[in-house]
């Protein structure tokens, strides 16, 4: 349902007055009427807004400096806080401005994704501040129960250059962070989240969105959406608490380094060129009062665009399976594997065998510069041909730099061939002229029906909605990390829920066969492990949002231990509904989901061993044929053990499920 109400000029009510503007000065009603009829433009430096469950407040000062203050349960969490724009001719969004009037209004509807990601209905619940400023701007807030968001938008219809975003974070002392450490703004934005004092991040470092601080016992999740024709957020500290955004120089994607396609373009003068006739991005301020109330944040998806696909029927969630983490290290076949045309047929032979939708065929097709000529050791069609027999649809990756030089040609080219998807790639920038090339692909992939998968790729910023053919990315330092490193732990795993996957879904690709403890592990890049345990690893395909869900591993491998696969396969990748089990950031999360009439339980702990009740109090009235893969009595020791279990249990009974260290389980409830 919405709701317009706008607050009048009369006396109020104690809900009207958390929306109006505060008075400089008190009055007679005679002197205020001339006031009024003197001056038009809005005298009121102060104004208020609060949440639609009155527990989130923010405070707005249009002078001198245009700053923004929140409150959470009567807490200040964010000091006052500078917010503005400035422009190379002068203008400057946030200082002596004249306030022309202000609107206010309450939005309560429900919200149904093409693609459901986490729910199928969002309740999109908020109070808005719109200020109207003489410099042709407005400030538009949102308070949300869970969590505020600003946006500035622009009414002077010239060209102009932005030179800096100023969007600061004055935190209160105390307060800490799961900080997104980068080393440049060149980057694939693969971070993992260091718990530090908020107070020691300072202008020599550099972190990426989203990041998670924590003020008082609350979470607050820093994040962006709608973001188009302009560079992405990232943050630096003042080394007292206080967190401010910047923004990366343009780059110029005409200059390549043909040696090195991750090398993008050079970096320009200038940070943006705008239109200032337009709507700027979403700051998101997301707020839990508990580890598991961040999983109800999704304000990255309500505050985008919404979505220009007019008859998205032809949008596919599920898995695929994929070449490139293996290294098509195959035995027990007969033919000799690599980037060639049996080796993809035996994987649409494995995908059709177990019911999963898609394969990949990963880098290696063509040349990076040439992405319309097939290389000679493989013949892409046939391989389709061949996977279409067999209900299985093929997909393909593709690096960015040789797919914009002949986009159209290319998207045409491949829906003939009957490719179904696009894994792009190597982009590894949020600059303004790589965030437009964001949306043209996107634009052209829905243009000829093709699904898309980013790699190389910044976090989620609202293009999942406004295109939903955009089913996944990667911006997550995910399995395929094990082949180079040992960073990709149990803890960290157990960070991405809470922070990472709460801007939007996530390409982690999981499915690790080959599974060790810390004094197991070794990187090895041809034939790479995980860290943690094979339960593990099935508990990412529950607890991890990605509507485009890779198996990683080898077909052979799966083969081996061919429940595995079967498990897996009846996992859905998009969802009706969640309730959060039980939940601490890096610790352990135990989250079950609907799908239909099916619920899939699935839990994760990091390198303590634990044993939580799960109470299936969630589940309607009645009897359920319980299937459940979970750490094996040896799996303390020996990583890849496990136990499957089948059993008729009832709503409202309790399940015992130890974890060993670094290990989970998954279990998948149907009705009887």
């Amino acid at each position: 349902m919405f709701q317009h109400a706008p607050i009048p000029c009369r006396a109020t009510t104690a809900d009207e007055q958390q929306l109006r503007p505060a008075p400089a000065m008190l009055l007679r009603k005679t002197l205020l009427l001339l006031a009024i009829s003197l001056a038009p433009a809005l005298k009121a430096e102060t104004f208020t807004l609060h949440s639609p469950d009155n527990r989130l407040e923010i405070t707005v000062h249009t002078t001198p400096q245009l700053q923004y203050q929140l409150k959470v349960d009567g807490e200040v969490l964010i000091k006052p806080s500078a917010i503005g724009l400035q422009f190379a001719d002068g203008m400057h969004i946030g200082k002596q401005l004249v306030v022309q009037g202000q609107q206010q209004k309450t939005v309560n509807e429900q919200l149904r994704p093409e693609v459901k990601v986490r729910t199928a209905v969002i309740q999109n619940h908020y109070n808005e501040l719109i200020i109207d400023f003489k410099q042709n701007f407005s400030l538009n807030f949102r308070l949300f129960n869970e969590g505020a968001a600003y946006r500035f938008e622009g009414k002077q219809a010239d060209q102009a250059e932005l030179t800096q975003e100023q969007a600061e974070f004055n935190f209160v002392a105390g307060t800490y962070s799961y900080f997104p450490f980068e080393k440049n703004f060149r980057t694939a934005t693969q971070p993992t989240f260091t718990p530090l004092p908020a107070k020691n991040i300072d202008g020599d470092e550099l972190g990426s969105l989203p990041a998670l601080f924590v003020a008082k016992g609350v979470n607050l999740l820093l994040t962006e959406t709608d973001l188009q024709d302009y560079p992405g957020l990232w943050l630096q500290g003042k080394g007292d608490g206080s967190i401010y955004g910047v923004h990366p120089k343009d780059l110029d994607l005409s200059k390549q380094n043909p040696q090195n396609p991750e090398q993008t373009g050079e970096f320009t003068a200038h940070v943006a060129k705008v239109s200032r006739e337009r709507s700027y991005p979403w700051r998101i301020i997301g707020v839990a009062r508990s580890d598991a109330e961040l999983l109800n944040i999704q304000l990255s998806y309500l505050l985008a665009e919404p979505s220009r696909i007019g008859a998205p029927g032809w949008i596919k969630p599920g898995q695929i399976a994929w070449d490139w983490y293996n290294e098509n290290n195959f035995k027990d076949v007969d033919f000799k594997a690599g980037i060639n045309t049996e080796t993809y047929k035996y994987y649409a032979d494995f995908a059709a065998k177990f019911g999963i939708e898609n394969i990949l065929i990963d880098d290696g097709w063509s040349t990076h510069d040439d992405v319309l000529t097939v290389l000679p050791t493989i013949d892409v069609k046939a391989i389709i041909a061949h996977a279409k027999k067999q209900g299985v649809d093929v997909q393909l990756w593709v690096p960015w730099s040789g797919l914009d030089k002949n986009m159209e040609a290319a998207m045409a080219l491949y829906k003939k061939w009957g490719i179904t998807g696009l894994k792009i790639d190597f982009m590894n920038s949020d600059s303004q002229s790589m965030v437009n090339f964001y949306w043209r692909a996107a634009a052209m992939a829905a243009k000829y029906q093709l699904m898309v998968n980013f790699h190389g790729s910044y976090k989620p910023a609202g293009i999942h909605r406004t295109y939903p053919n955009v089913l996944t990315r990667e911006g997550v330092k995910g399995l395929e990390n094990h082949k180079w490193s040992d960073a990709i732990t149990p803890a960290h795993n157990l960070h991405l829920p809470f922070i990472r996957m709460i801007a939007g879904p996530m390409d982690y690709t999981p499915g690790a066969m080959r599974n060790a403890h810390r004094k197991d592990f070794n990187a090895v890049f041809s034939r790479p492990m995980s860290l943690g345990t094979r339960a593990h690893q099935l508990a990412m395909f529950v607890l991890y949002e990605s509507p485009l869900q890779m198996l990683a591993d080898t077909p052979n491998s799966y083969l081996a231990e061919p429940e595995i696969p079967a498990f897996i396969s009846k996992i859905p990748t998009v969802w009706d509904n969640f309730k959060v089990l039980h939940a601490n950031i890096g610790e352990y999360l135990l989250l079950a989901r609907q799908n239909g009439n099916n619920w899939y339980v699935a839990g994760m702990t990091n390198d303590q061993p634990r044993t939580f009740p799960v109470k299936l109090d969630f589940l309607p009235k009645g009897s359920y044929q319980l299937e459940l893969i979970k750490d094996g009595i040896n799996a303390d020791r020996h990583a890849e053990d496990y136990k499957l279990e089948k059993r008729v249990v009832k709503a409202g009974d309790t399940l015992d499920i130890p974890m060993v260290a670094g290990g989970g389980f998954a279990a998948i409830l149907t009705p009887l």
